[in-house]
């Protein structure tokens, strides 16, 4: 067996689905979707106060729910360091991922479940009470955020999978090369290579 037949069979092949773009992809069209819908208008309440007239209310989805904003941030920071990781490091975003999707859709399941207490606050501002009777509408966009959150999950799981096959950063490769030598002529007595040489010294180095 040849040493090419070797390493190809000790190199996982990266499948269509897992691959570096797709990964991004996710990533990117998650956290923005999340991104987008905590700007948006979650629900609309018409209060019942007595006999007194309070207009609309209208509360957004940073209102509703403030956490979404904040991991779909994490999410997209996480997404984009993940190309660029190390392997062991990519598990390690790939659960900061899973967090972050399911968060999101904790938080829009939250919202969906008792609107009312996602609202207070606005309600509270507007009419001085923690509570108030009156119609409660739910758009679409909390369910726009649980989207987005599965679909941040779902990158995190293919991250998981197909993170192991990813060929590593050639920057970092050839640091680690540059660095092995460095130390390879630390520990010579030998004559210094002159290209090594002058490498050192566009470094800042002494080789001598």
């Amino acid at each position: 067996m040849t040493n090419t037949d070797s390493n190809t069979k000790g190199t996982a092949k990266t499948p269509r689905w897992g691959t570096k773009r797709v990964v991004m992809l996710l990533g990117l069209v998650g956290a923005v979707l999340a991104l987008a819908t905590s700007t948006r208008i979650w629900i609309t309440v018409q209060p019942e106060v007595g006999s007194v007239k309070i207009p609309l209310i209208e509360v957004a989805g940073s209102d509703a729910s403030a956490a979404v904003a904040a991991l779909a941030v994490v999410a997209l920071a996480g997404s984009l360091a993940a190309l660029i990781a190390g392997k062991v490091a990519r598990y390690i975003i790939a659960g900061i991922l899973l967090l972050a999707g399911g968060g999101i859709v904790a938080s829009a399941i939250a919202v969906l479940a008792n609107p009312v207490a996602a609202a207070a606050t606005k309600v509270g501002e507007a009419t001085g009470l923690n509570a108030a009777g009156g119609d409660y509408q739910v758009s679409i966009w909390p369910y726009a955020a649980a989207l987005a959150g599965v679909v941040l999950v779902l990158n995190a799981l293919v991250l998981v999978a197909a993170g192991h096959t990813w060929a590593g950063s050639k920057k970092y490769a050839r640091d680690n090369a540059a660095a092995a030598r460095r130390a390879e002529q630390a520990n010579s007595t030998g004559p210094i290579d002159e290209i090594d040489g002058w490498d050192s010294l566009s470094r800042g180095d002494d080789p001598t």
